[in-house]
């Protein structure tokens, strides 16, 4: 396809990125910085500490975080002279890569999208979900046009492999009649709404989770309009305020942006929300269709629904853009659970968003 680059070509990327910026060689003693403080660098600190590695300084635009600290790290504005600048810096604003990169490399700061960064030392797991897990040469474009992006912070190549339609996408991700589909991450009911057409209006039962109160409110309002539209039973559609979780508990919610469609879960388990296992919410009720979008909190769902995956081999449309290791470690994670799953990848925007990995058992 137009605009693809090849495995190799994106093998040869990575290598230029490590030999450019190899972080991780304890005798280099390179000093690291990261820009952006958002949703991605909280994830990209802990991964980096993980490591042995302690960035030095975080750099953020905007001025009411600047003068403060992030996870411990100073935060300042973009560098100046008057003080010693890092070695590197990882970029983990993934909308500004192609704005910050170059005024980095003009001060002499190595710089690169923190995703490119994590791909170049991981390049060997994606090739292995490239060569040995996608079902199709349509996955294999997509998971290239993915990791293009996450190496450059361009977007040129998602253009070429865009899917309008997410989680309904492939044939059998539709079974009019029969499906017990389960929404995770239902915010305010778009996706239960489009799965409803997807099949016709024909379907056993639906449960949406949304833990956030005014997603909620919508999603329930929402809810009431569909079972009127489409002649629905009451109990068909069954909207639940909780998040999914490995566990029951709580959780606190924060959101990088202020806008709620980008609210998640605090890792701290302090607050207000409430965190349940789908295994333990269903006990025991079917389920042929799994649609998770929760905002990096995909693998401890799955882990807290590893029996009903089991037990009831369900159809999986799982988002892997949240994390730079979501697509190999999920898929891993699933397989190893039921280790006949077969998988596709699509990719669902222009943007370095809404990747989503599906999943069945023949």
């Amino acid at each position: 396809m137009s605009g693809v680059p090849t495995m190799g070509h994106l093998a040869r990327e990575a290598a230029l990125l490590r030999e450019r910026i190899p972080l991780g060689d304890p005798a280099l003693r390179q000093r690291i910085g990261l820009y952006g403080t958002g949703f991605l660098g909280r994830w990209a600190v802990d991964h980096l500490r993980s490591l042995g590695m302690e960035p030095v300084v975080c750099f953020d635009s905007d001025p009411q975080k600047q003068g403060g600290t992030f996870r411990g790290i100073p935060v300042s504005a973009f560098p100046d002279a008057s003080r010693e600048p890092p070695d590197a810096v990882l970029i983990t604003a993934r909308h500004a890569v192609q704005a910050i990169a170059p005024m980095l490399e003009r001060q002499g700061i190595a710089a690169c999208p923190f995703d490119g960064w994590y791909v170049a030392h991981r390049f060997a797991a994606f090739e292995a979900v490239h060569d040995a897990l996608l079902a199709d040469d349509y996955s294999r474009r997509s998971l290239r046009a993915v990791l293009h992006a996450m190496l450059t912070g361009r977007r040129e190549a998602l253009h070429a492999v865009v899917e309008r339609d997410p989680y309904f996408c492939l044939p059998q991700f539709t079974n009019p009649g029969r499906e017990h589909y389960v929404d995770a991450g239902a915010f305010v009911g778009d996706s239960v709404e489009r799965f409803i057409w997807a099949n016709g209006g024909a379907f056993k039962k639906i449960w949406a989770f949304e833990p956030f109160e005014r997603p909620f409110q919508a999603l329930r309002v929402r809810t009431r309009r569909l079972i009127a539209e489409w002649a629905l039973e009451e109990g068909d559609i069954v909207p639940v305020q909780a998040a999914l979780g490995a566990a029951s508990g709580a959780g606190a919610a924060e959101t990088g942006s202020g806008q709620m469609q980008s609210a998640a879960l605090a890792p701290s388990g302090d607050g207000d929300v409430r965190v349940i296992a789908l295994d333990d919410h269903l006990e025991g009720a079917p389920v042929t269709l799994l649609k998770a979008d929760v905002e990096g909190m995909e693998m401890a769902l799955l882990e807290g629904a590893a029996n009903t995956l089991k037990r009831c081999r369900p159809r999986l449309a799982i988002c892997v853009y949240h994390y730079p290791c979501d697509i190999p470690d999920i898929a891993a994670r699933i397989r190893s659970y039921v280790p006949e799953y077969q998988f596709a990848l699509r990719h669902h925007s222009s943007q370095q968003m809404e990747t989503v990995l599906y999943g069945w058992v023949e």
